[in-house]
């Protein structure tokens, strides 16, 4: 929760600081700072920053040849046909993850889970997820644009804006024109942008597949034994005890093998006892510290605080020497069993490629502030592969995310259009049919718009519960 208090603080402090010099602008200058916004397409409002274009009214489909024409046209029937299923799957979804999680309640079931960062997204990944949001917002609505430029509806314009730290995008068409379409050149249109999330989506999945044969043939070698590091938060404890390069094999007796196996030893670590050692009196004597950290809570690796099996006695020993000692498991004869005092966390020893460093505290604080990698490149940076993986998860589950939502025949969303427009092919656009179909149509979004709502206020619960 720390992380999401810093980040509402800067959010905070940004737009202060947008809306105080936007104001302070728009007096100073006067009309020379409005006509520079205007001019550009800017438009600053409260928590919002917006950027308007018509530079693309006219050039998405105007050198396209006639054989590129009829393979768009066939590509965007196949989006229409898609886009009608994917409206009523995204309906069936939501009402399968609601009943589930009623039945379960547990977050396992969540389909479609709220990103708030801070709380389930954290700060370094903050830039990367909407970046990645942005990009999904741009294609989606590139797949609308290019479908009505098809046929033959004019754009007033696009764009993309910031509300509060969500980007997005959008393209204002020629409404008119739009309703003087049949419907299904509408419905072309209207399953456009659910129709490109799904091909970004599965582009996306494809690459993720391939990334290690990408990886290997850009020169990276995959590590069998280790991981690197390729990056420590700064602040961290080991900030300046493991430098970008570093490799780890292992993680007190659980060897790292990968970046997978990583966080699978911090999470045996985090769930099983700290391990013991025995210790002879002769032992204690030798291994004492001059550090009184039992009963002043100071950590070091000098001086760290053990405790005896029977809770009777706390020593404060040189740790590094007590990991050479034999473990507990093993049997402990004439001597006493001494684990690390959990109250000052857990004691572990990273085994690098230079030597053992020790770490006291909470495993983790390890798996949140050190990046590591299963390849190492003495050419390119080491955490590409990380960024590259990152960022394909990212626009597979964003890209998906926005096609179940959209297609959704919810109020104010693209299902909404599609649910009208099928109607209309379906039971014909005759005056007569029109009040059957206009009724009909409300009482399907009023549905799907509750179970949105429903599905949405549900997730924060399982969020806020669970973390």
């Amino acid at each position: 929760m720390h992380q999401l208090y810093q980040l509402i603080w800067r959010v905070v402090c940004f737009w202060v600081s947008v809306n105080a010099g936007h104001v302070i602008l728009t007096k100073l200058l006067a009309g020379r700072y409005s006509f520079f916004l205007s001019r550009n397409g800017v438009f600053i409002k409260f928590v919002t920053i917006q950027w308007h274009t018509k530079r693309f009214n006219y050039t998405l489909v105007r050198d396209f040849k006639s054989r590129q024409l009829n393979f768009l046209k066939g590509w965007f029937v196949c989006g229409a046909y898609f886009g009608v299923l994917a409206m009523f799957m995204s309906v069936l979804i939501l009402l399968y993850t609601f009943i589930s999680t009623f039945i379960t309640h547990t977050a396992d079931a969540q389909i479609m889970t709220p990103v708030v960062p801070g709380v389930n997204l954290p700060a370094n990944q903050v830039l990367p997820y909407l970046v990645t949001l942005l990009l999904s917002g741009i294609f989606h609505e590139f797949g609308h644009a290019l479908a009505a430029s098809l046929d033959g509806v004019t754009m007033y314009g696009s764009g993309i804006f910031l509300f509060l730290i969500y980007p997005a995008a959008f393209v204002e068409l020629n409404t008119e024109m739009l309703k003087t379409c049949s419907p299904m050149h509408r419905l072309r249109i209207f399953c456009a942008g659910v129709w490109h999330n799904v091909v970004m989506m599965a582009g996306a999945y494809v690459l993720w597949c391939i990334l290690p044969g990408i990886l290997l043939c850009l020169g990276y070698i995959r590590l069998p034994t280790s991981v690197t590091v390729t990056s420590v938060e700064p602040g961290s404890v080991m900030e300046n005890r493991l430098n970008y390069g570093s490799e780890i094999f292992a993680l007190n007796d659980c060897l790292v093998h990968g970046k997978s196996s990583w966080g699978e030893c911090l999470q045996g670590i985090l769930a099983e006892e700290p391990t013991g050692h025995c210790l002879s009196d002769h032992v204690l004597e030798k291994l004492q510290s001059q550090v009184e950290c039992c009963r002043e809570g100071v950590v070091s690796a000098r001086g760290v605080c053990f405790v005896s099996h029977d809770r009777a006695d706390k020593r404060c020993l040189v740790a590094r020497d007590v990991l050479s000692q034999p473990i507990c498991s093993l049997g402990c004869n004439n001597s006493t069993c001494y684990r690390p005092h959990r109250e000052e966390g857990f004691l572990i020893s990273l085994k690098t490629d230079k030597n053992i460093e020790l770490f006291v505290g909470d495993p983790v604080h390890l798996y949140l502030t050190i990046d590591v990698s299963d390849y190492k490149s003495n050419i390119f940076w080491s955490g590409l592969p990380n960024a590259l993986e990152l960022f394909f998860i990212y626009v597979i589950s964003l890209s998906g995310a926005l096609a179940i939502f959209n297609a959704v025949p919810a109020f104010y969303l693209d299902g909404q259009h599609i649910l009208d427009t099928l109607l209309e092919v379906v039971l014909g656009s005759a005056a007569h049919s029109a009040s059957y179909r206009n009724r009909l149509s409300h009482i399907i979004q009023v549905f799907s718009s509750i179970l949105i709502a429903l599905n949405v206020c549900k997730a924060f619960v399982m969020l806020f519960t669970t973390y």
